[in-house]
């Protein structure tokens, strides 16, 4: 009998849980059972307790209902009541966070109202912290979950921004992050002057006389001096064969002399036909360039507007991504002190709990 005062069964030495209908003891790994007729408070408290921390929930509810029932208000019996609501075995575990994403509230609300209104009113202040610390769980949950939510829509966010950006960088136009304004004007500027010198060069060499260029006739007339002296000195000497060699050649380059001066002569006819037929017209010229200038005018203001465009909308995406990130920066801020208040309600918890016990 002193091992049954125990709570040790007899005869393989394990634990004894209190079925309350039958108000017996059993041991749940022989079977066997014992007659208890009268169920001692702390007793009952004790066999409770013991088969709370060993995560026997329907025996310890049993044995805190029967104590219940005798008396009501009884604080370890309350207390036994709303842990097994929350799923956990002892107070230490209220402190877990992650406890409260796993929680039926309902079911802890439900116990814990019943711990208030049944308690004593020495024992409501603990009950009273105890659905204090399950509210701020509550709420730490669900900033959880609106935190994730607003991280996922800020990243989707902020990938919108950088293809934005990526699209109004790659014309390097307009508060580019890669060139300045004041350089894109520049080098816009640059790039308009270079492509009318380009048309200008192009008309010139379009519009250029292809007559222009004259025979070099100075080797010739070089040679005709020489070959005057030669002759001279052929008709003065005898004859012979070499001095007949060199007036052959004279002839020759006489010859290509006389030739290359009807070329020039004839060039020079056709120089002013041509200039005749084909009379240069700076009005076409600037015709040409004017036609350009709009063109590029018209290419560049595109590009502006488009950069322009592109820059108000992500101005309005920064400002929404700002706006998110103050938003996750509050949240953060709330969990944080949701968290303190978790703490400090178990540390009160803590400090209430001698004078609740006694």
């Amino acid at each position: 009998m002193k091992d049954i005062k125990k709570h040790i069964c007899p005869n393989c030495g394990g634990n004894l849980i209190v079925n309350v209908e039958s108000q017996m003891y059993e041991c749940p790994f022989c079977g066997v059972t014992f007659d208890y007729d009268y169920f001692r408070e702390e007793n009952v408290l004790d066999i409770a307790g013991q088969a709370l921390m060993n995560n026997e929930v329907t025996s310890a509810g049993r044995a805190y209902d029967f104590m219940l029932e005798k008396e009501p208000d009884n604080f370890e019996a309350l207390r036994g009541k709303a842990l097994i609501a929350m799923d956990i075995t002892k107070i230490d575990d209220i402190c877990r966070l992650d406890l409260f994403s796993k929680l039926n509230y309902k079911t802890a609300y439900e116990e814990i109202d019943r711990a208030i209104v049944s308690s004593r009113p020495l024992d409501r202040e603990y009950f009273t912290i105890m659905k204090d610390i399950v509210d701020a769980g509550h709420e730490y949950v669900d900033e959880k979950a609106q935190l994730e939510t607003k991280k996922s829509e800020r990243g989707k966010t902020l990938d919108a921004l950088s293809d934005l950006v990526s699209e109004r960088d790659t014309v390097f136009i307009y508060s580019s992050a890669k060139i300045s304004p004041k350089k894109a004007v520049i080098y816009t500027i640059l790039c308009y002057v270079i492509c009318c010198l380009i048309l200008f060069l192009g008309f010139k060499y379009s519009t250029k006389n292809p007559y222009s260029k004259a025979e070099d006739l100075s080797k010739y007339e070089t040679q005709q001096t020489e070959d005057s002296k030669d002759r001279t000195e052929y008709f003065r000497s005898e004859y012979n064969y070499n001095d007949f060699n060199k007036f052959a050649e004279y002839y020759s380059n006489y010859t290509k002399y006389k030739e290359a001066l009807e070329r020039e002569e004839q060039r020079k006819i056709n120089y002013d036909n041509w200039e005749k037929n084909n009379k240069t017209s700076y009005y076409d010229l600037a015709v040409i360039l004017s036609v350009a200038t709009g063109a590029f005018v018209l290419v560049v203001l595109m590009l502006f507007i488009g950069g322009r465009r592109l820059d108000v909308e992500i101005s309005k995406i920064q400002a929404e991504v700002d706006e998110q990130t103050d938003e996750i920066k509050n949240r953060d801020k709330s969990m944080a002190a949701l968290k303190d208040r978790i703490d400090h309600g178990y540390e009160r918890l803590c400090e209430l709990q001698t004078s609740c016990m006694h």
